[in-house]
């Protein structure tokens, strides 16, 4: 499993594109292209939501995983997944072993003036992810979209966007 990150600071850990990705997200739920999480009210609300976007990133990363090679793995960036509908961040550090569930990553850094100190970051919504996942939304189409957005410096950007189309294209080959 990736590092479900529990960030331990005194104010939410954000990112300044998670309301276009939201309003991304609800256009294409209203177009019927992204399914709307099932939102139960009550006590374990949270815990239940929690959950679900802990599996989320678990399905994320068993994708990638089967969709590369240990060195094409290794070769990847770090980066975090944000998902936007109850800030729960997912940290990616590639190992010979698959992605490491025990680091403890940094805080990301999403709002440095200077492009290139700041982290590669993921921004999506576990229902655009769940979507993707599910072969409902085509990476493409949800990077173009604003449903997914890769931010990062170059040359991580372009690395991380072709991992996700690469994940997409080889899931769907052997399908």
């Amino acid at each position: 499993m990736c590092a479900i990150c529990n960030f331990k600071i005194e104010f939410g850990v954000g990112h300044p594109l998670a309301l276009s990705v939201a309003l991304a997200t609800r256009k294409a739920i209203e177009a019927g292209l992204v399914e709307p999480l099932d939102v139960a009210e009550g006590a374990l609300s949270s815990a239940r939501m929690r959950m679900s976007s802990v599996e989320s990133l678990n399905l994320l990363q068993a994708r990638i995983e089967g969709a590369h090679s240990e060195n094409e793995l290794l070769a990847l960036p770090d980066f975090y997944v944000f998902l936007i509908e109850n800030d729960t961040w997912g940290f990616f550090h590639a190992t010979t072993e698959g992605f490491d569930p025990d680091i403890v990553p940094e805080i990301p850094d999403v709002t440095s003036d200077d492009p290139t100190q700041r982290s590669n970051i993921l921004v999506t919504s576990e229902a655009g992810l769940r979507a993707w996942l599910n072969g409902r939304l085509n990476a493409g189409i949800a990077l173009r979209d604003l449903l997914a957005y890769v931010d990062a410096p170059e040359p991580s950007k372009t690395a991380l966007v072709k991992m996700f189309l690469r994940a997409e294209v080889v899931i769907a080959e052997a399908g």
